[in-house]
């Protein structure tokens, strides 16, 4: 049987653990190493997610945080998915910068629209004040779900 000590502040024991720890003023049984060492060790994890899906660590609620996942894709052929849509950009870049530009022209995203996980096409601008072409590669972000909802569409 787990007993649980309600409102506890764990960050707060943790720390005052670890200054003793330092000051040694706390005997270091194996068992308080092992919770010392277990304790960095989850820090690190958790140090490791938070770069790979920013805010994953913060959750608020009882309702986690939306994760997506980008994918790369040229005339509808998938070349990657990655984490963060900063990757997935850099590699539709590196694969238009495969093929030669015109002279003067320069590249941008354009969202399909103003939510943050809409679809985005690589777009060409220029030589010329009104040249615009759509090119084949886009991104699109796929949701990525927490728990199974048998109620949700799809």
């Amino acid at each position: 049987m787990i007993s649980t000590v309600p409102d506890t502040d764990f960050d707060a024991v943790l720390t005052a653990n670890l200054r003793r720890a330092a000051a040694g003023t706390l005997p270091l049984t194996t068992g308080i190493l092992q919770l010392l060492g277990t304790a960095a060790q989850t820090e690190a994890r958790l140090a490791a997610a938070e770069a790979v899906f920013p805010g994953i660590t913060h959750l608020a609620g009882d309702k986690p945080p939306t994760l997506a996942v980008y994918t790369v894709t040229r005339h509808g052929l998938a070349l990657g998915t990655y984490a963060t849509r900063e990757a997935a950009r850099a590699q539709g870049e590196a694969a238009l910068k495969r093929c030669s530009l015109p002279a003067g022209a320069f590249i941008g995203w354009v969202p399909d629209n103003g939510d943050e996980h809409a679809p985005e096409d690589l777009v060409t601008f220029g030589p010329g004040p009104d040249d615009e072409s759509v090119t084949s590669i886009r991104i699109t972000a796929q949701p990525v779900l927490v728990d199974y909802d048998p109620e949700a569409e799809g």
